[in-house]
């Protein structure tokens, strides 16, 4: 099921969003009208996904991983226009999309998809 979060949620949602997913394996793709899906970053650890705000818009969200991932440091995505959360019937995240308004879409998509609650809450980095 997806389902798009309103423009005036995207903050708390992705600071709550980053809290449940911090250190889930993520795998990045850029898809583009008419082409193939690009892969950007395979099976890292997700450390944040931040939106840039400035004067009552949102020009950007910067999507960064565990500082030890050895991912190619921070993703931006340019003109958001529309957030989405691919979620299974059980209410676990597959995957967070951000369209932009050139029409790409950039998807951050887990290796598993589990409801944050029944993990442990430690990643192994963090031990």
């Amino acid at each position: 099921m997806i389902r798009e979060i309103p423009f005036e949620e995207w903050p708390p949602f992705l600071e709550q969003f980053s809290r449940d997913h911090r250190a889930w394996l993520a795998t990045v793709e850029r898809v583009c009208a008419g082409a193939p899906s690009q892969v950007i970053v395979l099976e890292k650890p997700l450390g944040a996904v931040r939106p840039e705000i400035g004067a009552r818009r949102l020009p950007g969200i910067g999507i960064h991983f565990q500082e030890d991932s050895r991912a190619s440091g921070e993703l931006y995505v340019n003109s958001p226009m529309r957030l989405l959360v691919d979620e299974t019937e059980e209410g676990a995240t597959r995957a967070l999309e951000i369209e932009t308004r050139r029409g790409e879409l950039m998807r951050i998509r887990f290796r598993v998809a589990a409801p944050h609650e029944m993990l442990d809450g430690m990643a192994p980095g963090e031990l």
